[in-house]
C-alpha cells in the first residue's frame, strides 16, 4: 500500500511536492524540456493546440462533457495574478472528475492518499509567440508509486483525459 511517513516526513514530501506543482505552473518551459540522458520520465504532458486559446478553452469544456466528466473549476491563473499587479498571458487550469474512477479510489481507505491527485487537472495556457497549449500530469510516470488497483484506475483515467485532449486539438 501507500508509505506510512511520520509527520515531519510527510511535511517535507507535501512542501516537494507543492514546489513542484508550483514549478509546473509557474515555469511550464521548464517542464516540456527534453531530458537529454531520457532516464527520467517528465513530470507533464503537453500537446500543441491548432486553435485560438478561447477556442481550446470552450472545445475542452465540452469533450469533458461529452465523456461524461464533470468540470468541477475553471481557474483563471492570469485573472488572479493581474488582480495582484501580475501581467502575464493566458492560463487556465482545470478540475475535471469522473465519478466511476472517483469512487474506485475513494471507496478504499487505504486508496485515499491518492485524493491530493484528484480532481484530474488540465492546464490551457497561451506563450509569448501566441501558441496554445494544453498540459496535465504525466500520470504514467507516478503508476509504479502506486497499489497496482490504482494505478490501473488512474491509467484508465488518464486514457480518457488524454483523448479529450486529443479530441480538443483535432
Amino acid at each position: 500500500m501507500f508509505e506510512k511517513r511520520t509527520p515531519s516526513g510527510f511535511k517535507i514530501w507535501i512542501s516537494s511536492f507543492l514546489v513542484a506543482c508550483t514549478m509546473f505552473f509557474l515555469f511550464p518551459a521548464t517542464v516540456i524540456a527534453q531530458n537529454p540522458s531520457g532516464d527520467q520520465p517528465q513530470m507533464a504532458e503537453v500537446v500543441l493546440s491548432p486553435k485560438s486559446f478561447a477556442e481550446t478553452l470552450e472545445t475542452f469544456k465540452e469533450e469533458a462533457a461529452k465523456a461524461g466528466w464533470s468540470v468541477l473549476n475553471v481557474n483563471n491563473m492570469a485573472g488572479v495574478l493581474s488582480k495582484r499587479g501580475f501581467t502575464l498571458h493566458p492560463v487556465v487550469i482545470i478540475d475535471v472528475c469522473s465519478g466511476k474512477y472517483s469512487a474506485e479510489i475513494l471507496g478504499v481507505d487505504n486508496h485515499r492518499p491518492v485524493s491530493a491527485f484528484m480532481p484530474c487537472r488540465v492546464s490551457i495556457y497561451q506563450t509569448s509567440e501566441g501558441e496554445v497549449y494544453i498540459s496535465r500530469m504525466n500520470t504514467a510516470a507516478f503508476l509504479d508509486m502506486m497499489p497496482p488497483e490504482v494505478a490501473e484506475v488512474m491509467s484508465a483515467s488518464d486514457r480518457e483525459v488524454a483523448d479529450m485532449i486529443a479530441n480538443t486539438v483535432n
